[in-house]
């Protein structure tokens, strides 16, 4: 009996001594950089409405289905001679305008029309990855000679359930608020371009 209270007294002690270990404190370093110089969205292409097509809620039977992606594009001018490349940082118009956990829009059309089970996801024109919102999608080159840049992305229909049209509608509409909080702009190389 002996020797098994002395090896439990041995655990708890090997057992206490890791915990002493653990750290209680640590540091987190934040780096950025703010310059002078910056790009001004050309006038007409800062408020936009996307259309996307009109699908049937059959396309949609069940989460994760994406389908109807339409491009539009942001026209960047007037960048200063050492910005180099450019994005955009999307940002929902209200606090409950994102889902958190798919990083899509929701669906703000009012409750008696809402297509149910379904979000707009962005995505990067590249490589179709998507954008969450709440993050910058890819960036573009800024032409040296004009100083200008069209960046472009995509909208598209993404089901987090089977889809329905509506709630005794024959169509249900999908309505969602997107703000371009701000162009991201690289100076040279001193930016990432992420």
């Amino acid at each position: 009996m002996r020797k098994v209270n002395l090896a439990l007294c041995v655990l708890g002690l090997s057992i206490a001594s890791v915990g002493a270990q653990a750290a209680t404190s640590g540091t987190i370093t934040f780096n950025g950089k703010l310059i002078s110089e910056t790009c001004a969205v050309k006038p007409g292409t800062e408020d936009q409405t996307v259309t996307l097509p009109t699908l049937s809620a059959l396309d949609f039977p069940a989460a994760g289905a994406e389908h109807g992606s339409k491009d539009f594009t942001i026209q960047v001018e007037s960048c200063g001679p050492s910005i180099t490349k450019v994005a955009a940082h999307f940002e929902a118009i209200n606090s409950s305008g994102a889902n958190a956990v798919t990083g899509n829009l929701v669906n703000t059309a009012p409750v008696a029309d809402a297509a149910d089970n379904t979000e707009i996801r962005l995505y990067n024109m590249s490589d179709s990855s998507q954008v969450r919102v709440g993050s910058t999608g890819e960036s573009f080159n800024v032409d040296a000679t004009t100083h200008a840049v069209n960046i472009g992305y995509a909208g598209g229909y993404y089901s987090t359930g089977a889809a329905s049209d509506g709630l005794g509608d024959s169509s249900g509409a999908i309505r969602t608020g997107l703000s371009l909080i701000a162009i991201r702009v690289t100076a040279g190389d001193l930016l990432s371009d992420r």
